[in-house]
């Protein structure tokens, strides 16, 4: 499974950081660093896989010297990628390779085509109130 750990620190304790985590023996086999982000603030990120709780708890090290939290992850660039391109068709894709029946998805493709066709950022955030409002089906 995917998560994303958020660890907040002080810079000023960059070297207790670095030897909590050098510390010992390395993480459990199931743990695999995806990607590991420093927002040059006191906010790093770090994504990673793991099948195990042990893996997590190896980072839970990482709160002697900050706060870690961490949180699963659903891999939803397929759907984004259809915002950014502007394709309802892989959108829907998307949707029903999500296990989406027929009216579902005819529905989330219209909320999306309709909000597109909205003529000003106000237009859509009502649009979207709107359809929030709105009874399923």
């Amino acid at each position: 499974m995917l998560f994303v750990g958020l660890f907040r620190t002080e810079r000023a304790r960059d070297r207790e950081f670095w030897a909590v985590l050098w510390q010992g023996g390395g993480p459990p086999p199931d743990f695999e660093l995806v990607a590991a982000y420093n927002l040059l603030t006191d906010l790093r990120v770090l994504v990673f896989k793991a099948e195990t709780i042990e893996s997590i708890r190896w980072l839970d090290r990482l709160n002697m010297v900050g706060s870690f939290e961490c949180h699963p992850a659903l891999d939803q660039t397929e759907g984004y990628q259809s915002v950014v391109r502007r394709d309802l068709d892989r959108f829907e894709r998307f949707f029903r390779a999500r296990g989406a029946r027929d009216a579902p998805t005819e529905r989330e493709v219209r909320f999306r085509r309709e909000a597109m066709q909205t003529p000003t950022l106000w237009h859509a955030l009502r649009h979207g109130k709107e359809w929030q409002e709105r009874p399923e089906g």
